[in-house]
């Protein structure tokens, strides 16, 4: 698989252009990622021409100053800030991290339509999801702080096949092509080259990408001026079909194309979705090492973010201003909380065991009375416990295993195995470190369980549902407890 970008015509001869793109070529062999990590210095990059085609038109120029661009079936997502507070814009969107750093703020765009943009400092997030699509443009306005550093994360769309409220994260994992793929817009330094924040590119992570630790895709390399507000919107184009590498992502910039990629297989199948939007705003003195800060402690990091909207179609700069003058728009929520329109709820349940009667068909451990509700539960040691042919289910998208677990000991990690007979090996869900006393309501599809030691091989889909077996990483003579076992349908 290749990917090629766009290049803006020109008339240059065929001489000059093949000797440009050897230029380019070598180029491309320096990095500007930030992540601390030696094996990143292998990521491949690509840089654009220098593109000056302004977008005329979009979404916005059919609605003055966004007035009822809400209302568009194209629109996907409004948010403008000018309803309720953090907390409230958080319960919303579905997560607010950091809730502390986050504030309303009356500094706005010159063609801001309201009074209030929200405000981070440090490092914070709003994480929400829209209904799946499979061509993605979000729009937002952004200013950084004049004293602004070095940024190691922002903004991020991402396709989650099974989306939760909060951000799966992934950093140095390769996603499989049928769970999840991303990009990021964000701001880097390359190396130095650039002062903070640096310029604009794609940090971009898929089945397909070349190292585990992302792409880098450089745009026009214009550097950001801190304390300046910027319309910035993305595209994100999924592949058609799972064969083909027609999938792309580009980036404008107060209309300015900076930036189109093309030729990625984003996703092995089409029931993977883009439905994830991450206003994210992490740092860490990691960027400031990388492009050799002189003054890090100097610096202020705050940013500023206004008038997001997210749709199928290219949305474009505000225009215009309202009829009143001023606007409040009719903000969105999460789609993850209109049950089933994202992924299917789970179904009716298929088995279910509390070991109020004793083990039932659970082996490798025992019930004892004190368990997590003041109940009976089954515990197991070190070689963990399973239960075979007790239930038999087709695994859907909505077929969930749910129970409790209880450390009784320090639980250095824990990992559930499921036979697949279509796979002829283990599929593993990977639950991770427990302390003694620690008590954890575990949940997930039987799709995020994957072949193979780092999950990356194939999931469960389409397999039967009939085992299930409990691993324990920790001293010889640990012991966990795990009650309410479920599985649905």
């Amino acid at each position: 698989m290749s990917v090629k970008q766009v290049q803006p015509r020109h008339s240059l001869s065929l001489v000059v252009l093949l000797a440009t793109l050897l230029l380019i070529w070598f180029a491309v062999r320096e990095v500007n990622g930030i992540d601390e990590n030696p094996s990143k210095n292998n990521i491949p990059q690509e840089t654009s021409k220098l593109v000056s085609e302004s977008y005329s038109g979009g979404l916005a120029s059919n609605y003055p100053g966004d007035e009822g661009i809400e209302r568009d079936k194209r629109v996907l997502f409004v948010e403008d800030f000018e309803t309720g507070t953090p907390e409230q814009i958080g319960a919303r969107w579905g997560q607010i991290y950091k809730k502390e750093n986050v504030s309303l703020s009356d500094d706005i765009h010159s063609n801001s339509p309201g009074h209030k943009s929200i405000h981070f400092k440090n490092n914070a997030h709003l994480y929400t999801h829209t209904q799946g699509v499979d061509t993605m443009y979000a729009r937002f306005y952004v200013k950084f702080h004049e004293k602004t550093g070095y940024i190691h994360h922002f903004v991020h769309l991402v396709a989650d096949r099974t989306p939760t409220p909060w951000p799966k994260g992934g950093a140095g994992e390769t996603p499989p092509g049928d769970a999840k793929f991303s990009t990021g817009i964000e701001p880097t330094g390359c190396w130095g080259k650039f002062p903070p924040p640096g310029v604009w590119n794609f940090y971009t992570y898929w089945h397909e990408m070349k190292t585990k630790w992302g792409s880098v895709y450089n745009g026009k390399q214009k550097p950001i001026i801190p304390g300046q507000w910027y319309c910035v919107e993305v595209k994100l184009k999924a592949n058609s079909s799972p064969e083909k590498t027609d999938g792309e992502q580009a980036f404008w910039i107060d209309g300015k194309l900076y930036g189109r990629f093309t030729g990625f297989r984003w996703r092995t199948t089409n029931k993977l979705k883009i439905n994830s939007f991450w206003l994210l705003y992490y740092n860490t003195d990691q960027p400031a090492r990388h492009n050799k800060d002189p003054h890090p402690e100097s610096r202020v990091m705050e940013v500023w973010f206004d008038d997001i909207v997210i749709a199928t179609d290219y949305i474009g700069p505000i225009h215009g201003s309202p009829k009143a003058g001023k606007k409040r728009a009719v903000p969105s929520k999460s789609a993850l909380l209109t049950p089933g329109l994202l992924i299917a709820e789970p179904g009716e349940v298929a088995y279910v065991q509390k070991f109020e009667e004793g083990p039932g068909r659970f082996e490798g451990g025992g019930v004892q009375q004190d368990g997590i509700d003041d109940s009976k539960a089954y515990v197991c040691g070190t070689k963990g416990c399973w239960i075979w042919d007790a239930y038999s289910v087709p695994v859907k998208d909505s077929t969930t295993i749910r129970f409790k677990l209880k450390a009784l000991s320090d639980i250095r990690d824990i990992q559930i195995l499921i036979w697949s007979k279509m796979q002829k090996d283990n599929c593993r869900y990977k639950i991770g470190a427990l302390k003694k006393g620690q008590i954890r309501n575990v949940e997930f599809r039987a799709i995020e369980a994957r072949v193979g030691w780092g999950m990356k091989g194939p999931s469960l889909e389409g397999d039967v549902l009939d085992n299930f077996k409990l691993t324990i990483a920790a001293v010889q003579d640990a012991r966990l407890l795990i009650d309410d076992f479920e599985i649905l349908r």
